[in-house]
């Protein structure tokens, strides 16, 4: 018999090292007592009484595809209309403040572009145009709308409070950081007339590409919590920002606060 699930949540991650699970809000909130193996998953999906499920996808856009198409593709759960959400961290440019929430109106590609010797940038002509997911405005704006009653945690001893906004999420499996790197991030963003992009992630243009096989794309949305910052300021080089003590400060923050507005998208749709 199928599990109704009328809520799917998509973390990346439940134990990367040191650094704070993205599963861990979802395990804090709701009773996941139950659970299913399903064949394609690197975990067992865990859901509740109500039909909230929530299984990490691991990190990287394969990783969330599969993931993707084997829940969608398997008997043993039926998500009927219910909702999809991609829930983690990401990077973002510096005038975004480390704990700010953005909910995606577009998934962009970051791979999906060809790159030359000389650090020259042009689309790529085989996928051209097919790397830019624009996501479902009427419920881009549900979330944006529930999610600015949530008060967001702040970072002790910041000057900045973190702001609630949505906007253009960049995906990629490179791990990047630097301003030469932003440069090129933008000037892909600006080909899908999607410019400036807001976030940067590893796992939600593989999501959203298994979505739309599957003719989900509508009943989909990433909100991502910003935990570090994508390029050095001051006067340090990108690699010495990226290693600095300190940088990975934010995740927790990030976890948190990207979790509690998908909470809020959550608990509305169990009212």
């Amino acid at each position: 018999m199928a599990t109704d699930l009328d809520v799917l949540v998509l973390p990346a991650f439940d134990n990367l090292g040191d650094l704070p699970a993205e599963t861990t809000p979802w395990e804090r909130a709701y009773d996941l007592d139950r659970q299913r193996e399903i064949a394609g998953l690197s975990r067992p999906l865990r859901y509740t009484e109500r039909g909230v499920g929530v299984v990490p996808t691991g990190v990287g856009k394969s990783r969330a595809a599969v993931t993707t198409a084997a829940l969608l593709g398997s008997d043993l759960i039926d998500l009927g209309d219910g909702l999809v959400l991609s829930v983690g961290v990401a990077g973002a440019p510096p005038s975004l403040p480390v704990g700010s929430v953005v909910v995606s109106e577009r998934v962009v590609d970051w791979d999906e572009k060809c790159r030359f010797d000389d650090g020259e940038l042009a689309m790529n002509p085989y996928t051209e145009g097919r790397g830019c997911y624009t996501l479902d405005a009427a419920l881009v704006s549900e979330i944006t709308s529930l999610g600015r009653e949530v008060d967001l945690d702040t970072p002790e001893q910041s000057t900045e409070e973190p702001r609630l906004r949505r906007g253009t999420n960049l995906c990629g499996d490179e791990l990047w950081h630097g301003a030469a790197v932003a440069e090129q991030a933008e000037w892909l963003a600006e080909q899908y007339d999607a410019s400036p992009y807001c976030v940067t992630e590893m796992e939600d243009a593989g999501t959203a590409t298994a979505l739309e096989r599957f003719g989900r794309l509508d009943s989909y949305c990433a909100i991502r919590g910003v935990s570090n910052h994508d390029r050095p300021t001051g006067d340090r080089s990108a690699r010495e920002s990226f290693f600095a003590e300190g940088f990975e400060d934010g995740f927790g923050l990030g976890v948190e606060n990207a979790a509690a507005v998908a909470r809020a998208v959550v608990d509305d749709r169990l009212a």
